[in-house]
């Protein structure tokens, strides 16, 4: 072959890859960058067809396009959940190139490893027959999986070095233009959100004034009135002469209630809009509801002698909601309405079934709203004046609530109005509360099916290791909503799991469950809120207690009690269980979402294995790694996000020694330089262990980071100083500390002053220089003395592998 055939030969795989690179750089969309990359891959790797498939982290699925060679755009859009024996599963479990090959079939052909049952058959939409040689390499950037990029062939096809390195720089290619197209992406979301903050930041400002506005005015009037009164009173003490005691006492109290009411209100609006009200439903009789509300409204009625008229029949039966806020709906609409009334009017009540609805009207036959108002009226803090009325009191926060109320019940509530005619009030709610039943129902193969029971009983058993506690339980709403019940528990017999039942709102669990708010109490006899008497079963009187949450719903708590160590929890312990409660909460959601295919023993895999890893001293077996790594990063001034995930990391990075073999670990000589490698990759094997449960990159970043050096002789990416994450500095000394003073099978353990001293000689080389220094001045000034056994007990000696040589 002549230089001038070579030559040409030669231009054209140059050509294609400028064009590819040409379009990587000037694509601003996904659509269109995938377009551009399946043209350009299929003419360089001579492919027929491809597929690229970007995977959707929440649920686990595979989503994207077919194109074939030859044709424009897309011939197929898919969305597939990988089947555990599947194709696609053998390459995102690998994470390495996977070649296949599968007999052609029109439509749909199967792409899973031969022989494979049709249960593992991922259906992928290729047009005509299924391609005869498949390849899939997973996308990547750094340790980051973002899905699949299939290649197919109607024509068996080898796989040579220069075929691999080819998809390979294919596949480098699509993950970096991925990454930049979803990064600007998410950069474009936020500059939304910032703007968005700062609108928000405006309207609370104004809320502020004019709640500011409120209080100088509405709280005032009581204030001045009870203030006056009072005066009067002491100044008449003992004068026979003074007959208005009574009378002013009353108002006095009148004033009080006003004032109560307003406080109440605020507290109330708070408590819904931060998620932290459940609803406490019952089957609630309409008829009888409002025969409840009329005394509460009397005064008002009777203020400006109005008649309450009421359509509500006993035959509508009841609807399913909360007892106390439904009636303050009411309530607030008729004191509403009763505002806006004149003297001698009427205010009318009436219901209706309609369907699996309800409907509650609530009418006034006052001044009315202006149209040009109507669309304020449910905002807080805003009221409307009536038209040649006095000023209406109230916080202006009546219709807010009652906004608030309704939408948690998942209704909607309107109002239309005519000026001078009066005003109507809709409210429009759901017979049954069905989406918390169906919620806890969906739950229901965790307490029956024995897999996902098993599941369930060793995650206590996981948060008891990880939490250095004796006792753990998983508690969980009934399908009503009432009660919480054992489902799982660790250190209880099983006498207690029995009969133990809590109502929402009582107890601890049962606060916890209703206002989602994480609580550690250091002594259950004298805290205010509970003041109990320990139970015997409980060797200390502190005790942790988190929410359970699945799919942003609080279905339980988890509790935990009896600390090993015989010492309090503390705020550290409390920030570790919620980190905890959130990746059980996320592993029990993902396994919840995917039913039947659900890979319910990957995820019991990873429970047990952080088990295994801390019973076999590969993770830090007392709380000095945890409180030290806690301390240090809070010093730093990371901030509360990132200590909590820290906490988690400090307590399970090492998890991927369970892939080194305990000989090795166990060997008293020191390694070689082939064994070292073999320590080398546990922290990938780290991050592939954890990932049915893990959920956050920050975790992620810090397993991978931890053993980076300063100077960028680390492993296993070769990061250095700021490139490596702040947590993961912080983790690095800490860990070496550690390891240096509790040994190792081949030397004794350093004291203190030595371990510190070998961190200093290291600052500038393997350790951030500024780490190091905050972490000497905490040893300084930590309560326990260098030089002692640990911070909450003794030490037992871990084979921790990151001693300092």
């Amino acid at each position: 072959m002549s230089g001038a055939a070579r030559g040409q030969n030669g231009a054209s795989p140059l050509r294609a890859l400028s064009s590819l690179s040409f379009a990587v750089q000037s694509a601003f969309d996904t659509r269109v960058l995938v377009t551009a990359l399946a043209e350009h891959v299929t003419e360089l790797a001579q492919a027929d067809s491809f597929a690229l498939l970007l995977l959707d982290y929440e649920t686990a699925e595979l989503e994207g396009d077919v194109f074939e060679r030859g044709q424009r755009g897309s011939v197929g859009h898919v969305r597939v959940r990988p089947k555990p024996q599947g194709f696609l599963a053998r390459v995102l479990h690998r994470e390495t190139l996977v070649v296949d090959g599968a007999p052609g079939a029109p439509g749909v052909s199967p792409d899973a490893s031969p022989g494979a049952s049709p249960s593992e058959i991922d259906p992928i939409p290729w047009r005509g027959s299924a391609p005869e040689t498949r390849i899939g390499i997973p996308i990547l950037i750094g340790t980051s999986l973002l899905g699949v990029a299939l290649v197919g062939f109607r024509r068996r096809v080898t796989v040579t070095d220069r075929r691999r390195r080819v998809l390979h720089f294919l596949a480098d290619q699509i993950g970096l233009a991925v990454d930049r197209i979803r990064t600007r992406g998410e950069l474009e979301s936020r500059l939304k959100q910032l703007d968005e903050a700062k609108a928000e930041l405006r309207r609370i400002d104004d809320a502020k004034s004019d709640l500011i506005s409120i209080v100088s005015h509405e709280l005032r009037t009581p204030l001045t009135a009870i203030k006056a009164y009072a005066e009067t009173l002491l100044d008449n003490v003992g004068r026979p002469s003074f007959t208005m005691q009574e009378n002013f006492l009353g108002i006095i109290n009148e004033e009080c209630d006003r004032l109560s009411r307003m406080v109440n209100d605020v507290l109330d609006l708070s408590r819904m809009d931060s998620g932290r009200r459940r609803l406490k439903t019952d089957q609630v009789s309409l008829a009888r509801l409002v025969r409840e509300v009329r005394p509460t409204v009397e005064p008002a009625l009777q203020e400006k002698h109005l008649e309450l008229r009421e359509d509500v029949s006993e035959s509508l039966g009841t609807v399913e909601a909360d007892p106390d806020l439904l009636k303050q709906v009411l309530v607030n609409l008729i004191h509403n309405a009763a505002k806006f009334s004149r003297d001698g009017g009427e205010i009318d009540v009436a219901a209706e079934i309609d369907g699996e609805r309800t409907r509650i009207t609530v009418q006034d036959h006052g001044v009315g709203i202006p149209e040009d108002k109507l669309a304020r009226v449910f905002d807080r803090f805003y009221r409307v004046e009536g038209e040649g009325q006095d000023h209406v009191g109230g916080t202006g926060l009546g219709l807010a609530i009652v906004k608030s109320v309704v939408e948690l019940h998942g209704g909607t509530v309107g109002v239309d109005s005519m000026v001078g005619r009066g005003s109507r009030f809709v409210i429009d709610l759901p017979r049954e509360q069905r989406g918390f039943r169906v919620l806890i129902q969906s739950l229901t193969p965790f307490f029956e099916q024995p897999e996902r029971q098993a599941l369930l009983h060793h995650c206590v058993e996981m948060i008891a290791e990880v939490m250095d506690a004796r006792i753990v339980s998983l508690m969980f709403y009934t399908p009503d909503g009432t009660e919480l019940v054992i489902q799982a528990a660790y250190g209880l017999d099983t006498d207690t799991v029995a009969r133990t039942r809590v109502r929402a709102g009582d107890s601890i669990a049962g606060w916890v469950a209703q206002t989602s708010e994480n609580l550690l109490v250091e002594d259950i006899e004298h805290d205010r809120r509970f003041r109990k008497m320990n139970h015997p079963q409980y060797e200390t009187k502190s005790l942790l207690c988190v929410p359970l949450k699945v799919a942003d719903e609080t279905v339980g708590v988890i509790n935990v009690n009896n600390k090993r160590a015989g010492a309090a929890f503390d705020l550290d312990d409390l920030s570790l269980l919620s980190a905890v409660a959130k990746r059980v909460g996320m592993a029990l959601d993902r396994v919840r979402a995917a039913g039947q295919s659900a890979d319910v023993d990957a995820t019991d895999g990873t429970v047990q294995a952080i088990i295994r890893a801390r019973r076999n001293n590969l993770l830090p077996s007392t709380k000095r790694a945890f409180k030290l790594a806690t301390e240090l990063g809070r010093r730093l001034q990371l901030d509360k996000d990132d200590l909590e995930v820290l906490g988690f990391v400090a307590r399970v990075h090492d998890i991927g020694m369970l892939t080194v073999g305990d000989d090795l670990l166990q060997s008293s000589h020191r390694w070689s330089q082939s064994e070292h490698r073999e320590v080398q990759g546990h922290p990938q094997a780290g991050v592939q262990l954890l990932r049915p449960i893990e959920f956050a990159s920050k975790v992620n970043e810090i397993i991978l980071g931890h053993h980076e050096h300063w100077d960028g002789r680390g492993y296993p990416r070769g990061l250095s100083r700021e490139q490596i994450p702040l947590a993961a500095r912080v983790l690095a000394v800490v860990d070496a500390f550690e390891a240096m003073t509790t040994g190792r099978p081949y030397r004794e353990a350093d004291t203190e002053e030595e371990a510190l001293s070998e961190l200093k000689r290291c600052a500038g080389t393997q350790f951030d220089p500024r780490v190091v220094e905050e972490f000497t001045q905490l040893l300084a000034h930590r309560s326990v003395a260098p030089g002692s056994a640990a911070v909450d007990g003794t030490l037992v000696p871990g084979w921790n592998h990151d001693a300092v040589h």
